[in-house]
């Protein structure tokens, strides 16, 4: 009697320990598994989708973390005459580029409402995307602003027989890390044409979006003449100029001007393109941008739309957006860890910081592409839903990521369903 009581606590702990092992509650996925979770679950939708189209970049206000943020890397050139002089001393040049840069990314920040349609609704959402100066790493010390004395290309003329905006000259001589950094180049105006009485003297910039450049003119003349406003020097430094480096970025990065009506957003109204609220025609009294992509006194809103063409062309591998990107998503970062409690999916491509988990009742659906850093995982927990719709995951950055993870609770396990011949890449744990 005490042998059979003794067999029957033994079967019972192997039991226990059986449901209890590691294997059973975490294992990584194999196809045998894929095929069991395809025969279990029905029903999945596989309607058709574009991994290409910009509304799916439209970043989602209810799950913010869902998006890494993107750092556009920048430079800056600086140019003068020969002899050094026409623009900022190299102290001046190097502190004034900052601090715009500064005030420039404090408006890609903030993001305003829209002003235009008059009443509109349109969301303010984050544009996740910010400016860093990148030096040449190959170059000890190299902090990013450079400065150029040539009495050739040195100066920005707009008009007249002689004018050289759209020549491109100057970048095909100073472009630094061309197609890695975007270069800005800041460039007085012509003495010749500032002596003029119709020429304008403002800010002003062009985009080179091939190149990942833009020419901008007027910072140092500002800087150097302030304007009288209320009977008092009004000072036009690096705060008063952001718009005109955020709009030729915004050039850059794939918007364009909306007053043409052929920027391929709806939520970017056509309107007379009124310079600001303070022009005296009686059509601006209330038709007044302040769209970063008009131009105006604000150029502090970017749409839901305009957002989704930038993300769209950061995401697309091989654009020369994403060459200007710092990738972020190379290296593991346990803070950018991405949970899944709803029913969410992911339409457009998306390059991961962290690992992902999809949580008990969760179910994630994956369209495009998803990128995850070296040692990254994916964990499937129990009674939670992965669907890989055509998707192909995968690790950007020439390393690996761990694979996925199903994981068990008594007779609940995570599932994996393929649909449309997803493909998994540069995994440690095959599937």
């Amino acid at each position: 009697m005490r042998y059979l009581i003794g067999v029957i606590l033994l079967v019972g702990f192997i039991s226990i320990l059986m449901n209890c092992s590691p294997r059973n509650a975490h294992q990584f996925l194999t196809m045998n598994e894929v095929e069991q979770s395809t025969a279990k679950v029905a029903a999945f939708s596989t309607s058709g989708h574009d991994c290409k189209d910009q509304n799916n970049y439209i970043p989602d206000a209810a799950h913010p973390e869902h998006h890494q943020l993107k750092l556009v890397r920048v430079n800056f050139h600086i140019m003068r005459r020969s002899d050094g002089t026409g623009s900022f001393t190299e102290a001046e040049g190097a502190k004034y580029a900052k601090e715009w840069l500064k005030h420039t990314n404090s408006h890609v920040i903030r993001n305003k409402e829209m002003h235009l349609p008059v009443g509109n609704a349109t969301p303010k959402l984050p544009t996740n995307y910010r400016y860093v100066i990148a030096g040449d790493p190959s170059i000890p010390g190299d902090d990013g602003v450079y400065f150029h004395d040539d009495d050739e290309l040195c100066y920005f003329v707009k008009t007249g027989k002689n004018k050289n905006n759209y020549k491109k000259e100057v970048i095909d001589k100073y472009i630094v890390q061309k197609g890695k950094v975007l270069n800005i180049f800041m460039m007085p105006h012509h003495p010749d044409s500032l002596a003029s009485p119709t020429y304008s003297n403002t800010l002003t910039g062009i985009a080179f979006v091939r190149d990942g450049a833009v020419k901008v003119a007027g910072n140092y003349f500002m800087y150097k003449n302030p304007i009288m406003s209320g009977g008092k020097p009004f000072n036009r430094g690096a705060w008063y100029c952001h718009g005109v480096l955020n709009h030729e970025i915004g050039h850059v990065l794939g918007l364009s001007h909306t007053w043409r009506g052929n920027d391929r957003c709806d939520d970017t109204p056509n309107h007379k393109n009124c310079y600001s609220q303070n022009r005296n025609r009686p059509e601006c009294i209330n038709d007044w941008s302040n769209n970063v992509m008009d131009y105006n006194t604000h150029q502090n809103s970017w749409t839901p739309c305009q957002i989704g063409i930038v993300q769209r062309n950061i995401a697309k591998k091989g654009t020369p957006q994403r060459r200007l990107i710092t990738p972020t998503w190379c290296k593991l970062d346990p803070e950018q860890h991405i949970n899944i409690e709803d029913d969410i999916t992911w339409n457009g491509a998306k390059d991961l910081g962290g690992h992902l988990t999809i949580k008990s009742g969760g179910k994630l659906t994956v369209k495009c592409r998803i990128s995850l850093p070296k040692n990254a995982k994916i964990t499937v927990k129990p009674d939670a839903v992965l669907v890989l719709d055509g998707a192909t995951l995968e690790n950007d950055c020439g390393d690996k990521w761990q694979g996925i993870i199903i994981e068990g609770r008594g007779t609940k396990r995570g599932k994996v369903v393929f649909l449309n011949a997803p493909v998994l890449m540069n995994m440690e744990n095959e599937v």
